[in-house]
């Protein structure tokens, strides 16, 4: 080898990709012979020529897309030859619906554009495999299908056996975002009755304070709605790292004249093409929120005629105990869900239409002037208006008394009052990261005020909550199972914490007195609200697993506490602990089974859930690797054995509440009695009986790609034919009442969790941070560039484009007063943890934080410790209450995010 010629050794390597990309058997290198005449035509290194020649030629192109915890959802095609995909490219066939906004073509981004090679790689479950070691020790032995899920059938079983209904966690993860993928196990939870977290809450990803003012968190833009804006605020949210395929409509609407501000801690790759970045501190986004609010009000930037209709602010409300004003308060056997405004017309008192308790399902005042301001008399009880209250809460932050708090200038503040108040149509944006910090439900009820005082809302903007939900009525029923039988369904962050004894952890790290100043509340303050919020069944908790079927989660990455965690979660699942997965990330490790699942291009589905009106239809381009199975596959041939194992061992099933839980004919009832037995069956079903997708069939749909929507499509609307899609405005337009109690934008909760915390109107509080701890620097982990949450971080592809390793983000200012150089090795640390990266410096960075792209599998990381062991974390008690109009626990709208951003740090050299 030594004596090899460079032009020789170049020759073998091509020779051996090509004998890989031919038969994808083993690696394969020819035997080398002596050359005589290399121009002769009996040369026999030609092959290596033909491999570049052969680039571009193919057996088949497939369609599919990449939905593993992402919302950008992009139609690719597939390219496959000899049964192994060998390149794919964006779709970009989306037709335009409108000549005058830009069409969503290519969507797309790295991530997706290297999945052949990551489908590949060395980390890819393969064959199901039972645990024959100690937990986590590495130990495998494979098993067939057949054998595998007749053992884990038995321990299903079994668990009933012991414990009754409500002991096995059939929890799916947001990895499972497409369609078949996601109501196949949710399907076989809703006959198990297995108990399911919200997928939203569990990871943080809730913006609870939406659902608060609107009753509805995930009604939002579609992404061509950004462009017509003439104002957008980007909070917690960076579009050009993590709406990769959406951010074109961003800045071709700075280039259509909206004016764009970046409001971030560090100047990012948003915050650089934005007009003005404001370099706000981290966790003050509140303060910020009601400081323009606080312009709005006093500068009578508002607009009344918008505020009377849309809002609750002219409700009235009593002076004497806070409460709202209820038909109860005046009336004997009144209800407690009908409100009144003072009219000035009349200078009486009017029951407001349109609320949850009223027939009339509309908030049109016809003729009625309600009042906002004044204090008025009713039947002897002084009343004054929620404005009033608001007004009295917002006179608190003025820009002035909150510049020191957030960083940014008075003048600075109230020139984006006033930008943003004469827009004529203006959105905020609040990235995923709200939800993760304590005071994100604040953040986005202030910021919903701010749109509502300013008539914006509809076609004249709102809030973009990065989500819109779709009408998919035929999907829930098949994950519902018809809505006949359920899961026990839990909220996220609270099963989390609770099953996971975080508490324990939290009480030791932070310091309950400046928790307290901080936030509000102190650890057992939180605690009694907790146990009260179970207790009266605001918040459903179904206590310790015995068993686990893990479908699409990588729960020993994502949570809090985390090596703390994982050791308190397998010992309580000491009787089952099933991984259905695609890798081997960070909880199959751990697992006593492995079940590999079918990857995104060896799986019949659909994908509807993003910003577009495109249903992209994945076609099974090629099938599974090794022996994976689609979930719905690996679903139907459990429930089979389950129901097999059940009959032979004479059970019948168990009694669940009013449910009965049928194990002997649970495989006839997931397959609607054998006519679902395939994933292409179930992918089918649904394009055959799903309104919005117009009737098309479903080999049209895969040989064009995509599902364009119809009307039927909307939730709270119809899809328009040829506009955007805007949030509200069958609100805004016709008068339908808004999902909430009053049938209103909600800026008044008198919840008794509420009045306890002092949170009663829209206000600002600080989210726990150093402060509430004994170490000097806030630390935060935004979504990386780089990976979807976990998935594709160990990609050599995607590890190339980065340092390769863990690495946190450092002002140089701040490394050099802690002896730290760019690229050498620090040991973040705190009471709860610690961990080692590789210093990397950013010198937008502020001097009191310190950041960390999250994703990183555990095993990355030197000693396997990772950044979520010093990621101490809180529940939010405003997001536990319920039995209060529209709050109450409801899946992926109303309950409690686990917290990722309220712990402290110190970092050193290592």
């Amino acid at each position: 080898m030594l004596r090899m010629k460079r032009r020789e050794f170049l020759k073998t390597s091509s020779l051996a990709g090509a004998g890989v990309l031919a038969a994808n058997k083993a690696w394969s290198l020819n035997r080398l012979e002596p050359i005589g005449d290399t121009l002769a035509e009996e040369y026999p290194y030609r092959d290596w020529e033909d491999l570049y020649r052969r680039e571009f030629t193919w057996d088949k192109i497939g369609k599919a897309a990449h939905c593993i915890n992402c919302i950008g959802n992009c139609a690719f095609d597939i390219y496959v030859k000899d049964g192994i995909v060998i390149r794919e490219e964006q779709l970009a066939k989306y037709p335009q619906i409108n000549p005058n906004v830009p069409d969503a073509n290519p969507r797309g981004c790295q991530k997706g554009s290297i999945h052949s090679a990551a489908m590949y790689e060395a980390d890819r479950l393969r064959y199901p495999m039972k645990r024959v070691g100690e937990r986590g020790e590495g130990k495998w032995q494979r098993m067939e299908w057949d054998d595998i899920t007749e053992e884990i059938a038995d321990k299903v079983i079994d668990i009933f056996e012991k414990y009754g209904p409500g002991k096995l966690m059939t929890h799916t993860g947001s990895g499972s975002q497409s369609m078949v993928r996601f109501a196949a196990p949710y399907r076989f939870a809703s006959l198990v009755g297995g108990v399911q977290l919200d997928i939203f809450t569990d990871v943080g990803d809730l913006n609870t304070g939406a659902h608060l003012a609107y009753g509805n968190p995930l009604e939002s833009f579609t992404s061509d709605g950004w462009f017509d804006a003439d104002y957008i605020m980007m909070s917690m949210l960076n579009p050009s790292v993590t709406r990769i395929p959406d951010a074109h409509y961003l800045w071709e609407a700075k280039y259509n004249g909206a004016r764009i501000v970046s409001v971030a801690p560090d100047y990012n790759p948003s915050s650089i093409h934005s007009d003005l970045w404001m370099p706000i501190k981290q966790g003050t986004d509140p303060f910020l929120a009601m400081s323009m609010v606080n312009v709005i009000i006093e500068e009578g930037l508002y607009k009344p005629d918008f505020v009377k209709e849309q809002t609750d602010l002219p409700v009235l409300v009593r002076t004497d105990n806070g409460k709202l004003l209820r038909e109860a308060d005046l009336v004997d056997g009144g209800s407690d869900q009908n409100f009144y405004h003072w009219d000035l017309n009349t200078g009486a008192p009017v029951m407001l239409r349109g609320t949850m308790a009223s027939e009339e399902k509309t908030i049109a005042l016809d003729g009625v002037d309600p009042a906002l301001e004044g204090t008025f008399t009713v039947e002897g009880i002084e009343v004054t208006t929620v404005f009033e209250k608001v007004r009295a809460e917002a006179a608190n932050y003025t820009p002035e008394s909150t510049a020191k708090i957030t960083g940014i200038a008075a003048d600075t503040v109230r020139g984006e009052a006033r930008h943003f108040s004469k827009a004529k149509k203006a959105i905020l944006m609040l990235g995923f990261n709200v939800g993760r910090y304590s005071n994100g439900i604040y953040t986005g009820w202030a910021q919903a005020l701010m749109l509502a005082l300013t008539g914006h809302g509809g076609k004249t903007g709102g809030m973009d909550t990065s989500w819109v939900d779709w009408n998919h009525g035929a999907w829930l029923q098949l994950a519902l199972y018809g809505f006949e039988k359920l899961p026990r369904l839990e909220p996220g962050g609270l099963g989390e914490f609770q099953r996971g004894h975080m508490i324990e952890h939290a009480r030791k790290y932070y310091d309950a007195d400046k928790l307290k100043e901080r936030v509000g509340f102190n650890i057992d303050e939180m605690e009694e609200m907790i146990n009260e919020s179970i207790g009266e069944g605001w918040m459903p908790y179904n206590g310790d697993m015995k068993g686990l079927i893990s479908i699409a989660d990588n729960k020993f990455r994502r949570n809090k506490f985390v090596d703390k965690y994982r050791e308190r979660i397998l010992e309580e699942v000491e009787e089952l602990f099933v991984d259905i997965n695609v890798r081997m990330d960070s909880t199959a490790q751990w697992a006593d089974y492995l079940l590999p699942a079918a990857s995104h291009y060896e799986a019949w589905d659909l994908r509807g859930v993003g910003f577009h009106r495109f249903i992209n239809v994945f076609s099974r381009p090629v099938e599974p690797i090794g022996e994976a199975k689609p979930d719905w596959d690996i679903m139907e041939l459990l429930t089979r054995k389950i129901q097999e194992r059940a009959i032979a061992r004479g059970i019948e099933g168990y009694q669940d509440g009013d449910v009965t839980r049928d194990l002997h004919t649970i495989h006839d009832d997931y397959t609607m009695n054998q006519t679902l037995l395939t994933d292409y069956d179930a992918t089918k079903w649904l394009v055959d009986n799903s309104p919005e997708m117009g009737g098309v069939s479903l080999e049209e749909a895969a040989e064009r790609g995509f599902i364009v929507m119809n009307a039927k499509g909307g939730n709270n609307q119809p899809i328009p034919v040829d506009e955007p899609y805007r949030p509200f405005v069958a609100q805004t337009e016709n008068k339908k009442p808004y999902d909430t109690l009053t049938g209103r934008v909600t800026f008044y909760c008198d919840h008794p969790t509420f009045e306890k915390l002092g949170a009663m109107v829209p206000t600002a509080r600080h989210h726990a941070g150093s402060e509430a701890s004994n170490f000097p620097l806030n630390y935060y982990s935004p979504h990386t560039r780089w990976g979807i949450h976990s998935n594709w971080r160990s990609n050599k592809f995607m590890l190339r484009l980065q340092r390769g390793e863990p690495n946190i983000y450092i002002n140089p200012k701040l490394a050099a007063q802690k002896g730290i150089t760019d690229g050498s090795k620090v040991r973040v640390f705190n009471s709860a943890g610690e961990f080692f990266a590789q210093a990397k410096f950013y010198p937008s960075l502020p001097l009191t934080s310190i950041m960390m792209e999250h994703g990183w599998e555990p095993h990355q990381y030197e000693q396997w410790k990772p950044m979520n062991n010093t990621m101490a974390t809180l529940i939010q008690p405003l997001e536990l209450a319920g039995g209060w109009g529209h709050l109450g626990f409801k899946l992926f709208k109303w309950n409690a995010n686990q917290l990722a951003h309220e712990s402290g740090v110190d970092v050193e050299p290592a």
